[in-house]
């Protein structure tokens, strides 16, 4: 089934009777009540409870709010499994490898690199998933050829292996894989990145892995078949609010936060892209995603701890967020004898975040010129805790001289959530 395309404005939300929201994260689960205009009436949290188990908790949380699956329609997403990891191997990272990585981020899923066909390096990054593609389809299949023949998949280490590439070329690639699986080339014979095939495929093995990872088989039907990845939820509310789909008010190019125990995720429009980045989002598209998985405030604590302490401009940092007391705070987290709270972990997230982007420092991901970034919203439980003013101070290391400062909102409602899990993939008619 190719999904369609999210910007679709014939596409309708799932209808009304369904105002309850299940979201099972890796260390809260969430129980949500819809108010139809666009954001949520209320909100309950729980911990998780590991002994317990998935479908025994939620059970639990239904039954105390007298909930019952099967008469009451509920929307359900997770992101319980920390997200599906996925390699590229690609005939162009910068061509095919990106249009790729891109249907894999729309998927809600977390690519760990792209390299070129005739990469001779081997990469020991554990991936769920590697893709293997490039090409267009046609008679000639060109150097592909070649490089998919001298192809050696002992330099990747991973769970399942995908042919996406030139289609004329995939029979030869499944006679030395047998195991490997073919589907669609998303380039087809024109120049041009379609959703479909590989966002299929890589969401169908984000739910399936989550599914027999997190005991999500054993909650009730209505539930299991309901399932969909949070990543996709805040990609799909983020494109929703863009293109006025959603109760959130765009002002202009903007970019989204969503900053997590494990990973932050960057949602932008492409206008927000430097003109002379060497590398471009893919063609066709209005908006991207870039997820920082070193930066976290639960479960990367450390790799973000370690980017903090050694930044050049902690201090600054530092004045901005906490005023009074930075010389003391400063030194004793240099020397790593200062607990900092989660708000100040949450703050350094962003700082890092929108640092790296403006830098283009991260495989695959674009240089980002903040000067025309008119407006930054910040999403998701993290964010709940931040100040839209020391917000503002931040930025202010890190804008080009002279830029304006964009308008800052922290999504205190979750509108950028309820606009995602409330989007349906029917089509009207």
């Amino acid at each position: 089934m190719t999904p369609p395309d999210p910007t679709n404005r014939t596409a309708r939300p799932h209808p009304p009777t369904a105002s309850l929201a299940l979201d099972i994260g890796s260390t809260v689960v969430k129980l949500a009540r819809l108010d139809g205009q666009g954001g949520l009436a209320s909100q309950d949290f729980y911990p998780r409870d590991f002994e317990a188990g998935v479908a025994r908790q939620v059970a639990q949380i239904l039954a105390q709010h007298g909930v019952d699956p099967a008469q009451d329609p509920m929307l359900v997403c997770s992101s319980a499994n920390g997200g599906l990891r996925v390699g590229i191997v690609s005939l162009s990272p910068l061509f095919s490898g990106a249009a790729l990585r891109n249907q894999v981020l729309l998927a809600g899923a977390n690519p760990e690199y792209v390299h070129p066909l005739d990469s001779k390096t081997p990469d020991t990054r554990r991936v769920d998933l590697l893709l293997v593609g490039g090409g267009i389809d046609g008679s000639d299949p060109g150097p592909a050829q070649a490089l998919l023949e001298a192809f050696d998949p002992a330099l990747y280490r991973f769970g399942a292996l995908v042919y996406c590439g030139n289609r004329m070329l995939a029979p030869a690639f499944q006679a030395r894989f047998p195991q490997a699986r073919v589907i669609a080339n998303p380039l087809g014979d024109t120049l041009s990145s379609r959703v479909g095939s590989v966002f299929e495929t890589v969401r169908r093995a984000y739910l399936d892995d989550l599914v027999f990872k997190e005991g999500v088989s054993e909650l009730p039907a209505p539930l299991a078949r309901a399932i969909r990845p949070t990543p996709e939820v805040a990609s799909r509310g983020f494109l929703r609010s863009v293109n006025n789909q959603g109760s959130f008010t765009i002002v202009g190019s903007c970019l989204a936060l969503d900053i997590g125990g494990a990973t932050t995720d960057l949602h932008y429009t492409v206008e927000c892209v430097d003109a002379d980045s060497p590398v471009r989002p893919s063609s066709g598209v209005s908006v991207a995603r870039y997820v920082f998985t070193d930066l976290g405030i639960v479960a990367s604590r450390d790799t973000l701890m370690l980017q903090l302490r050694s930044h050049a401009q902690l201090y600054e940092l530092l004045a901005s967020v906490l005023g009074g007391q930075t010389r003391e705070v400063y030194a004793a987290l240099r020397e790593g004898e200062y607990e900092p709270t989660p708000q100040l972990l949450s703050y350094a997230c962003l700082f890092l975040a929108l640092d790296r982007f403006a830098k283009g420092r991260g495989p695959g991901l674009p240089t980002g010129d903040l000067g025309k970034v008119a407006q930054i919203i910040l999403t998701g439980g993290a964010a709940q805790t931040l100040d839209e003013a020391v917000v503002g101070r931040l930025l202010g290391l890190l804008l080009p001289a002279g830029a304006p400062p964009p308008l800052v909102q922290v999504d205190r409602r979750y509108e950028i959530w309820v606009a995602g899990i409330t989007w349906s993939e029917d089509l009207a008619g």
